[in-house]
């Protein structure tokens, strides 16, 4: 972990150029013109499990925890993505206390081939659903395979590929398609302590990885795209926990400014990608969650499309479970379920911020 240091220090010079890149932000929003809520025909999701909505259905009912939802986030509660997708399309959220796997969930669909490794154990057995729009996976990375904690994870590249697989040869222009990826790449990167030059290298590979995501979709027909950013990985229990077991208190700032330093790249790469008529929305996940947690500590809500979000705690998980996939807690005002994950309360903060952004943009 000490090695993170010394990156900030490495390559301040390098990415000095970057700071002045966050006005591509409102810069790529303005890009885009007109088209309401109304006129969305359909959303489709590739991520990780920031984004699941039950890729591994069956997971949480093989742990003896049949009505807690097999997504990473607080019991009886929902990920951003199922909200927008309710939102934007009126497609139905799961009840509370139904007992999963379920066949009557619509958006999640869980048929792209898992990566296999025959040394390790086989994944657990899930419960097809062809049906759905939301392709993340739990533990996915950008392209590299095998996944994060659940190794079979497939890659948010394999998922797209296998929506196209079957797609039209031109993708409906009315449709809206999100790409949240590069936190379990990052986290790869911390995990295995990579050296200064090895790190850039990661950051540099994974947001291009992103971009060609993006380039991929357009060159099929996508005509709305939205990527999300990086949280502030510094601001998570993990880095807290991370810093205490090795005795190192700058370690969240050094993994903020690495976030810093991904986002930056991100959005710079995202301001040249060929576009094919294609319109890019970057959404700030950085400064929507660091918002949350500046008015939590001033002990003021953040009000988000006129609901009040105060959050009491904002540096511990909620959840006993070390993983929040298997969380049996309520959001209980905190912000965080597990040590990355958020609670089904932060996630409806940001999927609000997400839907205003695309009011705004559409």
């Amino acid at each position: 972990m000490s090695q993170l240091k010394k990156i900030i220090v490495h390559t301040r010079k390098k990415f000095f150029v970057l700071l002045g890149m966050l006005s591509l932000c409102s810069l790529l929003s303005h890009v885009a013109q007109a088209i309401p809520f109304t006129e969305i025909s359909k959303v489709y999701f590739f991520g990780d499990s920031l984004t699941d909505s039950g890729f591994n259905n069956n997971f949480t009912a093989l742990r003896g925890f049949h009505q807690k939802a097999p997504t990473f986030t607080t019991y009886h509660g929902y990920t951003w993505a199922q909200y927008v997708a309710h939102d934007l399309t009126g497609t139905p959220l799961l009840p509370p206390g139904i007992i999963f796997p379920s066949l009557n969930d619509q958006m999640t669909n869980n048929t792209t081939p898992l990566f296999i490794d025959p040394t390790q154990p086989a994944p657990p057995p899930i419960v097809l659903l062809p049906n759905g729009f939301n392709f993340a996976c739990g533990g996915s990375r950008t392209v590299a395979e095998p996944g994060i904690d659940f190794y079979w994870a497939p890659s948010v590249q394999r998922q797209i590929q296998h929506y196209l697989a079957t797609a039209p040869a031109k993708l409906d222009p009315h449709a809206v398609y999100f790409i949240w990826a590069g936190a379990n790449d990052m986290l790869f990167g911390i995990s295995a302590q990579l050296n200064p030059v090895a790190f850039l290298q990661l950051i540099d590979v994974t947001t291009s990885q992103i971009v060609q995501q993006v380039e991929t979709l357009a060159a099929r027909g996508a005509q709305r795209i939205v990527v999300l950013s990086l949280p502030n990985i510094g601001v998570t229990p993990l880095a807290s926990q991370l810093a205490a077991s090795i005795g190192d208190p700058t370690l969240p700032a050094n993994l903020k400014n690495l976030s810093f330093m991904f986002n930056s790249l991100l959005n710079q790469k995202l301001g040249a990608v060929k576009r094919h008529r294609a319109k890019i929305l970057y959404f700030d996940t950085y400064l929507a969650l660091n918002n949350l947690i500046t008015n939590a500590m001033a002990g003021i809500p953040t009000v988000v499309s006129g609901i009040p979000f105060l959050f009491q705690n904002v540096t511990s998980p909620v959840c006993t479970a070390s993983l929040a996939i298997l969380c049996q807690q309520t959001s209980n005002n905190y912000l965080f379920a597990d040590s990355v994950h958020p609670t089904d309360m932060a996630h409806r903060a940001l999927s609000l911020e997400v839907e205003n952004q695309i009011r705004l943009w559409a």
